[in-house]
């Protein structure tokens, strides 16, 4: 069989203004045949989106050579064609909109194909349909949340009908139910016969590809089966990868259930539980509850319509009533399109609120509020970073703000000193980096250093960690904690629950619109039901407990941590029954 791709001894290096080109690609070589299905690991800045893109021919390498079905992309005149065989959904879908509704931007790439017109119309259905998005076809994409508009990027590419699709960060802002519905489309274009090639930070989702690229600083280390990869630790600490969580917690659990034999998904861990007996008994442990404090944020039939009084009006949120307790971490989970980021940025006077009343801290939030002194009060970090990054070095970007409100000098020097300090960026190194030049992880510290500069006493971060690598992902959580424990109230909307599960004390979950639950966090991610009909997924660890409780184990209810499951286990003792 021909391959799809032959890729030999590429090398590529990022032409930086003014600079040393930044090498991003070393001596890669490989080949990919039709039909595969492919996932890209490494870390933020290892090389994955530059490799993903010498594959459409968007780049071209300095030496060596890319050939797709015998095309070589160094020849201009072969881009069309790769274009059109080789499609990519990219890490920021908002780069793929170009249109004013959702039907007029997937119908570009097959207009510009010279198709037919209900050749056209039936593709945008079929490819609209498939994404979940056919019944909000007239919507602006401009209105639509991230994971909606990743939907979007995906019907866009689907309705071309290419040989290749490349997912960039794919499903890094869907929720867990989108991801989820994507993950299961991926393996049926797959069983289709067309090539899938995903980069991933979520290591549970390279478990089911049939073949991995292991990346590190632009060099190919791993070209092999998901099982060899992550059962290699000393390759995975070379990568600052992780492994997926489901092996991590079953190789700890190993100790009292020997029959784990490194299982890579849930549906794993479920099959090799299955020859155990089911009269296993342990002593439940209790898990600390939740104290309530004062609030610093409380909302009372908060309601907002974006275009409201238009054709297009859209209400995002309905009657909320929402509270948040001071000097704890709160989390904000619902699926794609729920609301969550309508409602952060109420809380700091992006929006104000059209119906209902909502106070923050001090201030009670409508037309008359100072909005200057509430966005000092409550700082916000967006959940595309770039949105925030505007100026051309770190050290002016951080000091922006700073200079609004009258800091110069040595004063300012140190605020921004500071700030950098708590990020744990270093002052000297990256004062006068290039922000375009920072990787994804980089930048996401000097948004959140940006606002930290301004002291808030509330913070507000809009999915934290998404597109992060897993050593990237840690530092930003212990980051939020060493913050918090400065005195400050935090707010985290986040489609990552088991982030989520490791930081906050109270969550709020939201549904079209509408708060569903508000409570604990133990109660709310262990309660199973609760979540899949809110479109979300409960925490591994939660669905693992879930499943030893089937066999037997008495687990406390509400587990949904790692060292929760692993320390039931220590205390019951070294047996196995």
């Amino acid at each position: 069989m021909a391959n799809l791709f032959d890729v030999n001894h590429i090398s590529y290096a990022h032409p930086i203004p003014g600079g040393e080109p930044h090498p991003a690609l070393r001596d890669i070589s490989f080949q990919i045949q039709q039909g595969e299905y492919i996932a890209i690991v490494g870390a933020n800045g290892s090389g994955k989106t530059t490799l993903a893109r010498h594959l459409n021919a968007l780049l071209v390498p300095d030496q060596g050579t890319v050939r797709m079905q015998g095309l070589n992309t160094r020849e201009k005149e072969n881009h069309l064609s790769i274009h059109q065989r080789v499609g990519m959904v990219f890490q920021h879908p908002q780069e793929q909109m170009i249109a004013t509704s959702l039907e007029e931007d997937v119908a570009f790439g097959p207009e510009n194909l010279g198709l037919s017109t209900p050749e056209i119309k039936e593709r945008v259905r079929t490819a609209l349909t498939q994404v979940e998005m056919w019944d909000q076809r007239s919507r602006s994409p401009q209105h639509l949340s991230a994971g909606q508009m990743q939907r979007v990027a995906l019907a866009g590419i689907l309705a071309m009908r290419p040989a290749c699709i490349i997912f960039d960060e794919a499903t890094a802002m869907l929720d867990p139910a989108g991801r989820e519905d994507v993950l299961h489309f991926l393996k049926d274009l797959h069983k289709d016969g067309i090539t899938v090639i995903t980069i991933t930070h979520f290591m549970e989702e390279a478990a089911l590809a049939e073949r991995v690229f292991g990346m590190s600083q632009g060099h190919l280390l791993f070209d092999g089966s998901p099982r060899q990869l992550f059962t290699n630790p000393a390759l995975l600490e070379e990568m600052n990868i992780d492994k997926p969580r489901v092996l991590s917690f079953a190789q700890e659990l190993a100790t009292w259930i020997p029959e784990l034999n490194d299982p890579l998904t849930l549906a794993e861990f479920d099959q090799q539980l299955k020859p155990l007996p089911q009269t296993i008994t342990m002593p439940a442990l209790d898990i600390p509850g939740y104290t309530k404090q004062p609030d610093m944020v409380n909302a009372l039939d908060l309601s907002f319509t974006y275009l409201r009084n238009t054709p297009l009006a859209h209400t995002a949120l309905y009657d909320i009533d929402f509270n948040v307790t001071e000097n704890t971490i709160h989390g904000m989970i619902g699926a794609t399109g729920s609301g969550k980021s309508t409602l952060m940025q109420h809380l700091n006077g992006l929006y104000l609120p059209q119906n209902g009343q909502l106070k923050v801290g001090p201030f009670q939030v409508n037309e008359n509020t100072d909005l200057l002194q509430l966005r000092r009060f409550a700082g916000i970090v967006f959940q595309n970073p770039n949105y925030q990054l505007f100026e051309q070095y770190v050290g002016d970007e951080i000091a922006y703000g700073l200079r609004l409100l009258g800091f110069a000098g040595p004063e300012l020097r140190e605020r921004v000193r500071h700030a950098m300090q708590w990020v744990g960026l270093d002052f000297e190194v990256f004062k006068d980096r290039m922000t375009f030049a920072l990787s994804g992880g980089e930048r996401r510290k000097v948004a959140l250093a940006s606002t930290l500069a301004l002291d808030p006493t509330l913070l507000l971060l809009d999915e934290p960690t998404a597109g992060l690598d897993p050593v990237a992902r840690r530092d930003i959580l212990a980051r939020i904690k060493s913050i918090h424990q400065q005195g400050k109230t935090i707010i985290v909307s986040s489609h990552q629950l088991e982030d989520l599960a490791l930081l906050t004390s109270q969550i709020t979950l939201l549904s079209e619109g509408r708060v569903v639950s508000n409570q604990a966090s133990g109660a709310l991610l262990s309660d199973h039901l609760l979540l899949e009909a809110n479109q979300m997924s409960a925490p591994v660890a939660a669905h693992m407990a879930a499943s030893l409780r089937k066999k037997g184990w008495l687990l406390p209810p509400e587990i949904i941590i790692s060292q929760q499951l692993i320390g039931n286990f220590k205390a019951w003792g070294n047996r196995h029954v």
